[in-house]
């Protein structure tokens, strides 16, 4: 009986931005050093370099203009030509074999889809410096933990912005125009949670 041969995923339209860029930095940490991979198409920190232009423009984005939006467009285009240049030289070098290609932190055809949306979310509210803020649920989570940073890169502290029994909160008191950093624990039978990957946007 024929075969198909495992294929490298390549295809990453349906990928939201956030998870577009932590693939990217995967890739990057698992090919970095690994001995499958010795000369990549693409060096790693070009793809390093892509993931950290796209991050800059999306965080523009989030409350800018149509400039804004169509940069981060181009940004991200340009990091998805790089991440599929790539998986064409990890499908290329693994010749089917799924354990070289699950190597690289890219996926296989053999694999679900990658999800649509982020598991944490952040849109702007109905009032002015509002931000609702949202988790995928997770099972055995009696409750939920939200932080805001204005900037953990700058290493603000991050404080508690409120608890809740849902999957969702809304941030109130924002200051409208100044970018805020959030991310959420959930509490359970064994402790806290880790915190989710942050998710940063402007007020309005």
């Amino acid at each position: 009986m024929y075969m198909r041969k495992v294929k490298v995923i390549i295809n990453f339209l349906r990928i939201a931005v956030p998870s577009l860029i932590e693939f990217a930095r995967n890739v990057v940490t698992k090919m970095t050093g690994n001995t499958n991979f010795p000369t990549p198409d693409v060096p790693p920190a070009q793809i390093t370099a892509a993931a950290g232009a796209l991050e800059t423009k999306y965080n523009a984005a989030q409350g800018g203009g149509k400039q804004q939006t169509a940069d981060m467009h181009q940004a991200r285009k340009a990091l998805e030509d790089l991440l599929h240049k790539q998986g064409l030289y990890v499908e290329r070098i693994a010749n089917g074999n799924e354990a070289i290609i699950l190597g690289s932190g890219y996926g296989t055809s053999k694999q679900p889809a990658p999800a649509l949306h982020p598991d944490f979310t952040v849109v702007n509210g109905k009032h002015e410096g509002e931000m609702i803020l949202k988790h995928k649920a997770v099972k055995g989570a009696a409750a939920w933990v939200w932080e805001l940073c204005p900037d953990p890169l700058a290493d603000e502290k991050w404080v508690v912005a409120g608890y809740s029994s849902q999957t969702t909160f809304t941030a109130k008191g924002l200051k409208p125009g100044t970018k805020y950093w959030f991310r959420a624990a959930y509490i359970a039978k064994d402790g806290l949670s880790q915190w989710c990957d942050p998710f940063s946007k402007i007020a309005m």
